[in-house]
């Protein structure tokens, strides 16, 4: 992406006399650079339009300036360069003069994105289109303490496309999504936690009324008997499922639940499928792909197989993920991929919504760490992307 700022040196001149603007928006480098100028006003204005221009090349917001996370900065040899965070980017900047006019230029250089290596097209979205066009998708899910997992799985669904999202979730937390959630649906249990009761599952059934996709676990906890509610939503519930987290933890009490309905899609990382298959990880590793393999063939489902490029099986096809970074092994990473994923199974079979729903989450990791380094990213840093992959995405598939 290109941003660009043009600022005016006269009107910025203004500025800088009032409300301690220069402290607020400058670092010292910035400064006692500028001062060594013989027009400094002129070289303040145009680190100006630098910082706004990659604000817009990045899509970041105000607060990037305002707290002075983006320096513009000068190597000995006078060569410009700029940090974002604790990111240095030494190419892709250019600030340039034209009498009253100072111009800031930033190219956001995602050249790391070789090649989308995904065959998947969603369709052009049409002109004469409404919000239920693109799926009713609801998360069941979030515990006490635990609220922010379903709730970025259901931010992750909104930013992929989802045309309306339901947090389904206990009265004990339903107050905290209230105030968090305002693109959501929030719909909540006469319950502190999920556990198994007749009372519980009608009010889960009465609220799935409708829905077209169904993601169970993030967040869940472990109440009792929680595998019986879960068997019990999956036989009453037509549409699509996608189990995570808490929903797997349980069904591994009686694996016999993923015989009921064929084409779930499971997103376990390896602790969670070494309780499915009761493997241990050591003997996963050692032919995992074959594991996976086996494993969907056996209970016909679509298993995502979370981790260093990610394997996405249905028991005859596989996929391996190369998008991705250390950076996304964080709180909450799996609950984005969740969210994702659910979005397009509206749209897409189970294996292609798989396949491309990591592929998503990765790339979206990877346009993060870039902007705030693996060691700062954060799971919404993720959601706050997938967007830019989105962009990517339909520049090549109309």
């Amino acid at each position: 992406m290109i941003g660009i700022d043009i600022v005016s040196i006269s009107s910025f001149q203004k500025k800088i006399s009032k409300n301690l603007f220069l402290q607020k928006i400058f670092t010292e480098n910035e400064i006692s650079y500028a001062k060594k100028k013989k027009n400094s006003i002129q070289t303040l204005a145009g680190i100006f339009a630098a910082k706004e221009a990659i604000t817009k090349a990045m899509n970041l917001n105000l607060s990037y300036i305002l707290r002075k996370r983006i320096e513009i900065l000068h190597s000995e040899s006078g060569n410009l360069y700029y940090k974002v965070c604790k990111n240095i980017f030494k190419k892709g900047l250019s600030i340039s003069h034209d009498g009253d006019l100072a111009v800031g230029i930033c190219y956001n250089d995602f050249s790391f994105v070789k090649d989308l290596q995904i065959d998947i097209s969603l369709g052009k979205r049409k002109n004469d289109t409404n919000k239920s066009d693109y799926g009713r998708i609801a998360f069941l899910g979030g515990s006490k303490g635990m609220a922010g997992s379903i709730y970025m799985s259901s931010m992750a669904a909104l930013r992929s496309g989802a045309g309306l999202v339901y947090t389904i979730c206990p009265k004990s937390i339903s107050n905290i999504l209230q105030i968090k959630s305002i693109e959501n649906i929030i719909k909540e249990i006469s319950c502190d936690n999920f556990s198994y009761s007749e009372t519980i599952l009608a009010e889960i059934i009465r609220a799935i009324y409708k829905i077209n996709v169904l993601c169970i676990g993030p967040g869940m906890g472990n109440g009792d008997n929680l595998q019986v509610l879960i068997s019990k939503i999956i036989s009453y519930f037509e549409g699509n499922i996608l189990i995570d987290a808490d929903g797997l933890n349980a069904i591994a009490k009686d694996i016999d639940i993923l015989k009921i309905k064929n084409n779930m899609v499971l997103t376990p990382h390896m602790m969670e499928f070494s309780r499915l298959t009761k493997l241990s990880i050591d003997n996963i590793n050692k032919n995992k792909q074959e594991i996976a393999i086996n494993f969907a063939k056996k209970y016909k489902q679509v298993l995502v197989l979370k981790g260093n490029k990610t394997l996405v099986t249905d028991g005859d096809n596989l996929y391996i993920n190369n998008t991705g970074n250390p950076g996304m092994a964080t709180a909450g990473s799996g609950d984005v991929l969740s969210g994702i994923i659910s979005a397009l199974l509206y749209r897409l079979n189970p294996f292609e919504a798989a396949k491309l729903g990591v592929f998503i989450h990765g790339l979206a990791g990877d346009i993060a760490s870039k902007k705030m380094s693996e060691e700062s990213l954060i799971a919404s840093d993720i959601i706050d992307n997938i967007h830019e992959v989105f962009k990517i995405f339909r520049s090549k598939h109309v």
